[in-house]
């Protein structure tokens, strides 16, 4: 009978943990749905910034702009995108693998920026890094406003040649079954032509007002798009990546409880033939 009960109080313990797995399933696929949707324009937005930028270093005056031509041999910052939550399968394992890998190839001491409540605690612990800040709670698709004063440290930093490059390590959003942790050179900012546009790089442009004034205001919005696109992409990955993590869940405590119920089924079953085999022996011997 004690068995019985410890199986009983298993097959409850794992029913309970399957509502909840399904439940977060449900809300994670919601929030994907809704996060998908937005994909794609942040995508088309963020090479249309791109665009821009390899369009106007074409020009004369901006190929010395030190977002264009980085100091040497100075540390590289990296913008890493994590999330607050687990229960994302390999979501946060991936970006940390990807990022210690990058980490080790850096001559110098790497400085790293974080998004996200499981990243900051991470990189926190490594002693080989400069932890430059960490924001937690930004919503899947944030105001533009949030990035404000990462861009300022990222401009102030490039303007006083004490960073050699920007590198931002994201989760790549491929579809509903399918995410890669990637990264991708956020500064000094890539000039060569895409397949079509090697004839508009050639071309060189006036610029009103002052050269200065639209370089600095292209570059906001250069790194405005592109820190957008990494976000939203990292979220509906976030969301995909849990939500297939709980379906598994789901499905292995489906699995669970069956076996369970199975084993209870034949306690029960040698309990009862036990008692029927002592009743039998007893009446026998009364009997003889």
């Amino acid at each position: 009978m004690a068995q019985t009960r410890t199986l009983q109080r298993r097959i409850r313990s794992v029913r309970n943990a399957k509502q909840i797995t399904k439940a977060l399933e449900v809300v994670a696929a919601s929030r994907m749905r809704r996060v998908v949707q937005l994909v794609d324009g942040s995508r088309t937005y963020g090479e249309l910034a791109a665009d821009i930028m390899r369009r106007i270093v074409a020009n004369p005056e901006a190929k010395n702009h030190p977002f264009f031509s980085p100091a040497a041999d100075k540390p590289t910052l990296y913008v890493v995108i994590t999330s607050d939550r687990g229960q994302a399968g390999a979501f946060n394992s991936n970006v940390f693998n990807l990022a210690i890998s990058n980490f080790k190839q850096e001559r110098q001491k790497p400085q790293v920026i974080v998004f996200g409540r499981k990243g900051a605690r991470f990189f926190s612990h490594l002693s080989d890094i400069e932890l430059r800040g960490t924001y937690e709670n930004i919503p899947d698709n944030p105001d533009v406003n949030v990035f404000a004063p990462l861009i300022e440290l990222i401009e102030q930093d490039v303007t006083d040649n004490k960073i050699g490059k920007v590198v931002i390590i994201y989760t790549q959003f491929i579809s509903s079954l399918v995410q890669k942790a990637g990264l991708f050179q956020f500064l000094p900012i890539d000039n060569t032509p895409q397949e079509g546009e090697a004839q508009a790089a050639h071309k060189v442009y006036e610029f009103e007002p002052e050269t200065g004034e639209v370089l600095d205001e292209a570059i906001r919005l250069y790194a405005a798009a592109k820190l957008m696109q990494t976000r939203i992409e990292s979220a509906a990955s976030e969301h995909a990546m849990r939500m297939i993590a709980m379906g598994n869940a789901n499905r292995n405590a489906s699995d669970l409880i069956d076996d369970l119920t199975l084993e209870l089924n034949a306690t029960r079953q040698a309990a009862i033939t036990q008692e029927i085999a002592e009743i039998t022996g007893g009446a026998a011997a009364i009997a003889a």
